[in-house]
């Protein structure tokens, strides 16, 4: 479904590593692969000797081992000067990227809100899927887990979905890439339905199962013929808490979700799961932007 990779860093969320699991991320489909560090001139003045120490500390990091790149895919370095949500859309668009992998930490809506977030920023405004991993997935795992992790990056997902706009886009442009998909990709979607249990009772929530059954059943037909693993599952509880079990427990290499809420002002005061989940979800997110971009 993915094969154009781009990897923006800022050198110290763990993504400079993937440049010698290059061989791993072909084996997950990836074709062709950049790696992207913004470091604007004007955050260092007039200080030349600093910014190229900056470069080449840049350099250094991201250096490409040519021996080690497949024949079957290709990789690049890019360093701009620009600032970096600016570089990373306009690399999108210049290098016909169809995916964008991105470590972010776990934060709350206030500290976004008070300090900005350049992931939340590029998200409003990108066109393309994003992918976000936290930095201690990439520190913790070993060379060994780490590769198999490349090599598997997208394989099981795991999609919420609650038959809202933001969902029935999702699914579209789901089947869209599993259409379009030749040999290593996704391999399985389990389509998780949760009932939230705030403010229902029993009753609320046993009228609302034989609905999501019957819709989760439809979708499931819908994918069949794509070459996947579809199942379903129907859970009870808070949204975030389930999802990351349902992941934890289908073994899930992300979770796929969509919203056109995401960063804006009024999540302050309505909440919306793709951004709970982009914010504070401990397992991989593949954040797909709404339709009309």
């Amino acid at each position: 479904m993915f094969k154009n990779l781009l990897v923006p860093t800022d050198l110290h969320d763990g993504l400079p590593k993937l440049t010698t699991y290059i061989d791993a991320l072909a084996a997950a489909g990836i074709e062709k692969l950049v790696f992207l560090h913004a470091c604007p001139i004007d955050d260092d003045g007039d200080k030349p000797r600093l910014r190229e120490q900056k470069l080449e500390r840049a350099r250094q990091s991201l250096k490409i081992d040519p021996t080690q790149v497949p024949a079957n895919i290709k990789a690049d370095v890019i360093i701009d000067n620009r600032r970096p949500a600016d570089t990373i859309l306009d690399t999108v668009e210049k290098h016909q990227i169809d995916l964008v992998l991105v470590s972010r930490p776990i934060r709350n809506l206030l500290d976004e809100k008070l300090f900005g977030s350049t992931t939340i920023g590029v998200l409003q405004r990108i066109k393309i899927p994003v992918m976000i991993f936290r930095p201690q997935l990439l520190w913790v795992l070993t060379r060994a887990e780490l590769n198999l992790r490349c090599q598997q990056l997208f394989r099981n997902l795991l999609v919420p979905y609650d038959h809202s706009p933001s969902a029935q886009h999702l699914i579209q442009q789901l089947r869209k890439g599993v259409q379009r998909q030749t040999g290593t990709g996704i391999a399985s979607i389990t389509l998780c339905w949760i009932i939230s249990d705030a403010g229902q009772g029993e009753l609320g929530v046993g009228e609302e199962r034989p609905r999501a059954e019957k819709i989760l059943a439809e979708l499931k037909n819908e994918f069949t013929g794509y070459g996947l693993s579809v199942e379903t599952e129907i859970r009870v509880g808070n949204p975030i808490v389930e999802a990351q079990l349902a992941a934890h427990d289908r073994d899930i290499h992300a979770i796929a979700v969509s919203s056109a809420s995401v960063g804006k002002i009024w999540e302050l005061s309505i909440p919306s799961f793709a951004g709970d989940i982009i914010r504070r979800c401990v397992f991989p997110v593949i954040y797909f932007p709404p339709a009309g971009r």
